[in-house]
């Protein structure tokens, strides 16, 4: 019986231990590698549409700005020219 009992925990042993902890290699995570420029990451037709979206958005950002000045300068004259007006109706 005992050599029966040693030859079972043996074969137990043996099955447990390539279950077991990890070797020191492998309980470190390897070291991320280096990331290529950003020039790398994307292909040059997703570049040239990023861009192209970018630039059309200034663009309305630009005639948003645009428009505002302008009805800014239409009220400033709107009340120049009633002021004006005024002065000329005065005389």
């Amino acid at each position: 019986m005992d050599v029966r009992y040693r030859s079972v925990a043996l074969a137990t042993w043996l099955l447990i231990l390539p279950c077991g902890p990890a070797s020191a290699k492998d309980k470190h995570p390897p070291h991320p590698t280096k990331v290529a420029p950003s020039a790398g990451l994307y292909s040059p037709r997703a570049l040239r549409r990023a861009r192209t979206i970018l630039e059309l958005r200034l663009m309305e950002l630009r005639a948003e700005r645009l428009e505002c000045v302008r009805r800014a300068v239409e009220q400033a004259l709107a009340g120049r020219a009633s002021e004006i007006w005024h002065c000329a109706k005065q005389r």
